[in-house]
Parts: C-alpha cells; sequence; structure tokens
C-alpha cells in the first residue's frame, strides 16, 4: 500500500474515533421513570433490557394506553415484574 494512502486511513481512523463520547449512557432508552403504576393497566409483556455496552442500566419498559414508560427496577412493581420474568423463564 502506498505510504500516503496509509497515512491518509490513519488520520479518517483517528478523527473519527474522536466523535465516538467516551461515556455511552445517554443511549439509555429510559431517561424518567414514573413513580406509581396501578399494574391492571399494563398493556402486553414488559420489555426488559439488560445493561449492555451502549447503557450500564437495567431497563423495565412497559405499555399503558400505546404509551411508553419505564419503571424503577428498584420499585416495588420493577421488582415484581423480574420475579415474575424469573419464575416463567425457569418453567
Amino acid at each position: 500500500m502506498h505510504p500516503a494512502l496509509t497515512a491518509l486511513l490513519c488520520c479518517l481512523l483517528v478523527l473519527s474515533a474522536q466523535g465516538h463520547p467516551a461515556n455511552k449512557s445517554n443511549k439509555c432508552k429510559c431517561l424518567k421513570f414514573v413513580n406509581r403504576v396501578n399494574p391492571q393497566q399494563i398493556q402486553g409483556q414488559p420489555a426488559i433490557h439488560e445493561p449492555s455496552a451502549f447503557c450500564q442500566h437495567r431497563e423495565i419498559i412497559i405499555w399503558i394506553s400505546n404509551v411508553e414508560y419505564c419503571i424503577n427496577p428498584q420499585s416495588k412493581l420493577g421488582k415484581l415484574i423480574l420475579t415474575n420474568r424469573s419464575r416463567h423463564g425457569k418453567k
């Protein structure tokens, strides 16, 4: 490979790497959590997203009247949802 082309590719690689944020927590789906929800209003199965490289937090997403809400995994409802998931997952 030509040395000038190699240098150009290295420069492009460095410039593109600088544009990526070091903290990827802004990729989380849940930025706000609801405080109280009537469990009987929840439609369908909650979506549970485990921590990943994009978001370091566990996220629980529910739907009420076709609106998406985030539940705090440490709340009573969040713990109940996680417990039910683990029970049904073992069967």
